[in-house]
């Protein structure tokens, strides 16, 4: 074999002429350059670019864990889903002006409205202090709301009071009667903020008007009357048209009393020997008052003179017969027995302490003075059955947990409503009217539509000059009160619709709307 045969197999690959190789080799080095100046070139406008995104995608994780955990916190999860069923309502519920004046002043709408449906069916709405009527007048239609008033004094605004007076029976004349009859108390306010029994102390009077009270030092419990009267009209020393006149008025009446030595305030005032016999009248009036502007203020200072009250009541209780009279610890008598009892349970309302065992005296108490079965009450005794005291006596039985299915109650609601109002007996009439507004029904449609129109027809008109808004007396002992104890009286009863929510339905009460 020559030396010029190869052998592919055992002999390495011939090397590519030099010439070659150089040129491929510039050729990779000056892409290899290239690549590298647009890598450097790039490299920062990319990195720029991804780093703003991880930013953005960064912030907008945390926002969507942050709301997660925020409606997880506050359990307000929105769930929207397409349905085929129109909307509940057509139009949006909106509020009135008057309930938006109202919200502002903190009377809030708790729940408007939790279902609309069948208007046969109940709508609830809870209020505190505020027109429902506004609110349910919205919904439209034909139906019934269920009103959930917050407490016994709820229905003393001005928007509630409307609602109430259309739904219990009062009318734009029976309120006319009650602003006149505020108007009158308004000119007789003396000027050190208390009133008299005997109007005619007030400078602006000067004996214009007549039939002034002989109880002249009586001023707790004429200070006390008139306070009652603009409280049941939702006139505080914090809201109303007249507040400046009832704070002067509590400031006078509870710089009056005295405290005791146990700590009571007494309230029964500074009185001559023959009318010693109001003195525990107007401590009961002095109560009242005290814890129901307490009940609609919430006010501290009040709260702890309306205690201090109630603590002297509590003390001056008889422990035998568990009755009230004219002295400290004497049996008792029903009418004066009844502004105790009221003055308690409007204090329990109120929050205030009161003892169980005072309102166990009071029912021991009313069961020596009974009769028929508790339908009639006498003033010390049961032999001495009186209209008056019967009306108190079934008052107190009522305050003190007796229900539309006693028996003595029925009975003593139908003596009542057989009986009627009176037209010479105003404290009669004060405290049965009480009693069948509470027991409602055809009883109290039938007092109501009667006695409302001879208040009405009574007071003096605007042509009676300073007498305009007062009544003159009728009642058997109203000589001692004189027009100031019978116009404060006359107004209480005619804010009967909205002072006292009906004990058998006052958490709720249904409206029309």
């Amino acid at each position: 074999m020559s030396d010029s045969v190869s052998n592919p197999i055992a002999t390495p690959p011939t090397q590519p002429p030099r010439g070659r190789w150089d040129r491929l080799k510039r050729r990779c080095t000056a892409w290899l350059t290239r690549s590298r100046d647009d890598w450097k070139r790039h490299l920062l406008p990319h990195a720029f670019s991804a780093g703003l995104h991880l930013v953005a995608l960064a912030v907008c994780a945390g926002i969507v864990v942050d709301s997660q955990m925020r409606e997880r916190i506050t359990g307000l999860v929105s769930v929207f889903e397409e349905a085929d069923r129109g909307p509940i309502v057509d139009q949006p519920l909106t509020l009135t002006d008057n309930l938006i004046d109202d919200r502002a002043q903190g009377n809030v709408l708790q729940n408007v409205v939790d279902q609309l449906g069948d208007p046969q069916t109940l709508v609830s709405v809870d209020v505190n202090d505020f027109a429902p009527g506004d609110a349910v007048s919205e919904l439209g239609g034909e139906g019934l709301a269920n009103i959930n008033f917050g407490d016994n004094t709820s229905g003393r605004s001005a928007g509630a009071r409307g609602t109430l007076v259309r739904k219990f029976g009062g009318n734009s004349a029976s309120e006319a009667a009650v602003a006149a009859g505020l108007g009158w108390l308004t000119r007789h306010q003396l000027a050190d903020g208390s009133w008299s029994l005997d109007h005619t102390e007030c400078p602006d009077c000067n004996g214009q008007c007549t039939q002034p009270g002989t109880m002249k030092e009586c001023r707790i419990a004429a200070t006390a009357l008139a306070l009652l009267a603009y409280l049941g009209a939702g006139h505080s020393s914090q809201q109303g048209d007249y507040q400046p006149q009832v704070s002067r008025g509590l400031d006078a009446m509870v710089k009056r009393g005295k405290i005791t030595t146990q700590g009571g305030l007494d309230l029964r005032g500074e009185l001559a020997d023959d009318h010693r016999h109001a003195a525990m009248y107007s401590q009961g009036l002095a109560t009242l008052a005290l814890c129901e502007a307490y009940a609609m203020t919430k006010d501290e200072k009040l709260k702890s003179s309306a205690q201090a009250a109630v603590s002297f009541i509590v003390a001056a209780q008889d422990p035998i017969d568990g009755g009230w009279r004219y002295e400290l610890r004497e049996a008792g008598d029903t009418s004066v027995v009844g502004w105790q009892v009221m003055a308690l349970k409007s204090a329990q309302n109120a929050g205030l302490t009161v003892p169980p065992a005072a309102f166990r005296g009071a029912e021991r108490f009313l069961n020596t003075v009974q009769s028929d079965g508790g339908s009639r009450y006498g003033y010390t005794d049961a032999k001495d059955v009186r209209i008056a005291t019967t009306a108190a006596g079934l008052l107190c039985r009522m305050y003190l947990g007796w229900t539309r299915r006693d028996g003595g109650l029925k009975r003593g609601v139908i003596y009542l409503d057989r009986t009627k109002p009176s037209r010479n007996d105003m404290y009669y009439n004060y405290y049965a009217t009480q009693v069948l507004h509470h027991w409602g029904g055809d009883e109290w449609t039938r007092w109501n539509d009667v006695l409302r129109d001879q208040l009405v027809a009574t007071q003096h008109g605007p042509d009676r000059g300073h007498m305009a808004g007062s009544w003159d007396l009728a009642d058997p002992h109203g000589s001692s009160g004189g027009r100031h104890y019978m116009t404060c009286l006359c107004v209480m009863t005619l804010e009967v619709y909205y002072r006292h929510l009906p004990l058998y339905q006052r958490d709720k009460i249904k409206v029309a709307f």
